[in-house]
């Protein structure tokens, strides 16, 4: 009828007809039918959180935790409109900056904000996804190398141009039988012989800038360059090649016990400094070589790095610092690339650590560039046989699979989704295509699978031009349970062993998160980290229980609760005088 009373107005304007055309008041804000629709308007958003994953925690929080939530709104909004944004000029577009612009050029400024000293002092459970290797920064691990008695570096030529640093081959190991001098010229020194070994020390003292432009050189080879990270137009396949690449030196730091100690003890304590309780760690495979204290060669027995490892874990945990640290487990990974009778041999290899190391070893999975890696699909004669292997032996390991770390869409690697849910994963690393496929997504929830969101990992591996284009926020929206880990922090520019960057990428990009929604994400780590040995049923029963009960998982939960409620208070504390004023300022 509107409608048509408006064409009628133009008609009769058009034939010249002498109606003058009256216009009577003025648009009313309280007009009956603007309220009307400004009802419906919030029963439609009202409608559509309830389908959130997160709705059922937001409904649970205490008085004191909602109003977090609005101060932590507060602070981020403001942050946003007077920090964030900032235009770039002519002479400069660089120095344009808003919120949720790519990682490496968003880092140097996210310390100064307010809301970085929250989410750093933010308890984050459980960190799910993550590979060993890649966990501490590097700089930190030279520091252990270069103040380890005996420590070697070899270089397969001598890097004394910026060609020769990119393309060597460094390793680590340890030798009885270094001096004070070296028995070589300098790595960086062109008359250098290629794989001769020389003391860390001197190389690090001699190179060319010292040891600041040492470490400098061991961070080009251990990390992906933020000049790097956002080259998106040279694809995924070429980013992939670099970042895999940093594996290599970084596999030959940590094969000394005395490193390999000092690499624990120094991650527990960042993991621990960051909030994070718990830890399920991707290693396994081709990891295990031990080189005792004093020793040069390696240990034949594989149980020795497993053994270190639950020393180390049971040491920090008894310090005050450990407290309330739970402990780690380990995911067993093995390379996606290898042939049968490799893979076979490794997973017989991970049968026997599960029956050493029963409450060490968590699960299985399969690792590497998914999209160049065999699919699912055509590795399922391995793993039917492992399952198979697994009842017979009465042992508990179950799936964990990386699936769907893609930008295809039906693609062999965005089909591993299909298997990984057939073959009953437990939970689903990244996950990134998931959101293309509704069946799926109902399956994914029905199944009460988690998917283990990397969001930094995804844009730097070039998934995702930036946060703001991530699909944590349509994972969330479709009630697909979620939770954020750091996958491989040393490598990828977050640079810290925790989680406080991917929390902080989360929470300032979508409005519709907030705190409650990364209390969520944090309280989603728990409900289904692997803390036992649990039959299906179990730990069904125990993700649907949350912390109602006495299980392990019960009682760890209601722990973090405790903790949530203290650090809400905190922030309400700490920050209501200010924030709360100014949005009652900015209201009237």
């Amino acid at each position: 009828m509107r409608l048509f009373s408006i064409f009628g107005v133009a008609i009769l304007s058009l034939s010249g007809l002498s109606t003058a055309l009256t216009v009577q008041g003025d648009p009313d804000v309280n007009d009956p039918l603007v309220l009307e629709h400004l009802r419906d308007r919030e029963k439609l958003i009202t409608l559509e959180k309830t389908h959130r994953q997160d709705h059922i925690f937001r409904q649970s929080l205490s008085p004191t935790a909602q109003r977090a939530d609005t101060i932590v709104r507060q602070i981020r909004q403001y942050e946003t409109d007077y920090y964030w944004r900032v235009a770039g000029t002519p002479d400069d577009e660089y120095k344009e900056r808003f919120a949720g612009e790519v990682f490496p050029l968003a880092r140097p400024y996210i310390a100064n904000t307010t809301l970085w000293k929250i989410v750093k002092r933010m308890p984050k459970g459980a960190l799910l996804h993550a590979h060993l290797s890649a966990m501490l920064p590097y700089e930190k691990l030279v520091e252990i190398i270069i103040h380890t008695e005996g420590m070697m570096i070899a270089s397969s030529q001598p890097v004394d141009t910026n060609d020769a640093k990119m393309n060597a081959t460094i390793t680590f190991s340890h030798s009885n039988s270094t001096t004070s001098e070296p028995q070589s010229p300098d790595i960086d020194s062109p008359d250098y012989v290629p794989d001769t070994k020389i003391p860390v020390t001197a190389a690090a003292a001699n190179f060319q800038g010292g040891e600041e432009g040492f470490l400098e050189f061991i961070k080009l080879k251990t990390t992906v360059p933020p000049e790097e990270s956002i080259r998106h137009e040279l694809g995924v396949d070429e980013i992939w090649r670099r970042f895999q690449a940093c594996f290599g030196p970084t596999g030959s730091m940590l094969e000394y016990e005395p490193v390999v100690r000092k690499f624990y003890q120094t991650l527990f304590s960042d993991l621990a400094n960051d909030g994070i309780n718990w830890v399920e760690i991707r290693s396994g495979g081709s990891s295990g070589k031990l080189v005792h204290d004093g020793q040069e060669d390696v240990d034949p027995n594989l149980d020795v790095w497993w053994t270190v490892l639950v020393e180390e874990i049971d040491k920090f945990k008894a310090t005050e610092e450990g407290k309330n640290f739970w402990g780690v487990r380990i995911i067993w990974s093995d390379s996606r690339g290898k042939n049968r009778a490799s893979l076979t041999k490794s997973m017989k290899i991970a049968l026997q650590r599960k029956q050493n190391f029963p409450e060490l070893f968590s699960g299985y999975d399969l690792v590497a560039q998914e999209d160049l890696g065999r699919p699912l699909s055509d590795l399922a004669p391995e793993l039917v046989w492992f399952r198979e292997q697994t009842e017979a032996l009465n042992l508990t390991i179950p799936y964990f699979f990386h699936a769907g770390e893609t930008l295809g869409d039906g693609n062999s690697t965005d089909d591993n989704l299909f298997d990984a849910l057939l073959f009953n994963t437990r939970r689903i690393g990244h996950g990134f295509s998931l959101y293309k496929h509704p069946n799926l997504i109902k399956q994914t929830i029905e199944q009460n699978v988690l998917v283990e969101v990397c969001p930094i990992s995804n844009e730097v591996l070039r998934l995702d031009t930036d946060i703001l284009h991530h699909p944590l926020p349509a994972m969330i929206a479709h009630g697909i349970p979620t939770a954020i880990s750091n996958d491989d922090p040393a490598i990828l520019g977050q640079d810290v062993a925790g989680l406080s960057y991917d929390f902080f990428e989360a929470i300032q990009a979508f409005d519709n998160l907030g705190l409650a929604g990364l209390g969520a994400l944090a309280q989603n780590s728990l409900r289904w980290a692997n803390f036992e040995d649990q039959s299906d049923k179990e730990w069904i029963q125990d993700i649907d229980r949350g912390e109602e009960g006495t299980s392990t998982k019960a009682k760890n939960i209601q722990a973090w609760n405790s903790a949530w409620e203290d650090f809400c208070k905190w922030i309400v504390d700490e920050y209501a005088s200010n924030y709360e004023v100014l949005a009652e300022s900015s209201e009237n």
